[in-house]
């Protein structure tokens, strides 16, 4: 499927090749677009066009119509097969068919990019919070949970740079998984044995921050109970695609094993609720013996 630049581009050439005269106007009446058909048909140049009045084309006794017809457009109307009498550069006189549509184009490019930075905003304070939740807990002293904190924001910072869209490219990049995880994790198991089987996908802008918010979640309590802690033996996470399912394994020895450690609180509604409303999907821990197995079963779609 073209992106929406693609389609304007493809779009954009297809006027400038018409031999149609195709002007484009704002509602106060000034050209912003001539192509080449204009040219031929009214004498002006593009040059010479472009910032007038589209009244340069009236005969004197028509200009009253462009009152009118701005008085449609305002309300949304379309004005199709207008017959009327338009005047060239040389003075010369021609008969004209017009239609003229409102362009809701760029107004409904603004509302998208509005309603995305919106969305934007709102996982970046969503993803802020749960983590301050998440650190609180496990941090013994503000210093801890201050460095804590930078650690992880920085790491979601670098991950999320990677979305922007770059000059040469027309679509965000997003993030390769194995390198995804291996940023998550890096703060939490440094020196620590983390091994990564992960399939060579390219995780979606959109998909970045409920993975790392899942990712996160294990991680930290990885840190304090189980394969990232001082006594730890390391996590191994893995991965496999399957009849377009992405299935993700997390799995480590637990230092712990008491119930408090077992019983879902907080950190296992978070990682539920976020697959299933954003990654289409469900979320899972089981222990074998003193083994803790995480699964996400993911709408491959979803992440890819």
């Amino acid at each position: 499927m073209e992106t929406p630049e693609a389609v304007q581009q493809h779009l954009a050439a297809i006027v400038e090749g018409s031999d149609d005269a195709i002007v484009t106007k704002d509602i106060n009446s000034i050209i912003l677009s001539w192509n080449r058909g204009a040219e031929d048909l009214f004498g002006y140049t593009a040059e010479e066009a472009i910032g007038r009045p589209i009244t340069i084309i009236f005969p004197q006794d028509r200009i009253e119509e462009e009152v009118n017809f701005i008085a449609r457009l305002r309300r949304g109307e379309r004005i199709a097969h207008f017959e009327t009498i338009r005047q060239r550069k040389d003075g010369r006189l021609v008969p004209v068919s017009l239609t003229i549509s409102p362009v809701h184009q760029l107004a409904e490019q603004q509302r998208l990019l509005l309603s995305e930075m919106r969305h934007r905003v709102g996982n970046a304070f969503a993803i802020a919070a749960s983590l301050i939740s998440v650190a609180a807990r496990q941090a013994e002293s503000v210093r801890q949970l201050s460095s804590e904190m930078r650690c992880r924001l920085n790491a979601i910072a670098v991950l999320n740079s990677r979305t922007a869209q770059s000059p040469e490219s027309e679509e965000p990049a997003g993030v390769p998984l194995s390198e995804l995880a291996f940023e998550i994790t890096r703060p939490f198991g440094e020196g620590m044995n983390i091994q990564f089987s992960l399939p060579d996908i390219q995780v979606k802008p959109t998909a970045i921050t409920p993975l790392t918010l899942v990712l996160f979640e294990l991680a930290t309590n990885s840190v304090k109970y189980g394969g990232l802690s001082s006594g730890g033996h390391g996590v191994e996470i893995a991965g496999t695609i399957e009849e377009g399912r992405l299935k993700l394994r997390w799995q480590e020895a637990r230092i712990s094993s008491n119930d408090s450690t077992r019983r879902e609180g907080f950190g296992t509604k978070l990682c539920e609720h976020t697959v299933s409303a954003s990654l289409g999907g469900s979320f899972s821990r089981v222990f074998e013996d003193n083994d803790l197995i995480a699964n996400l079963d993911l709408n491959l779609s979803k992440v890819a």
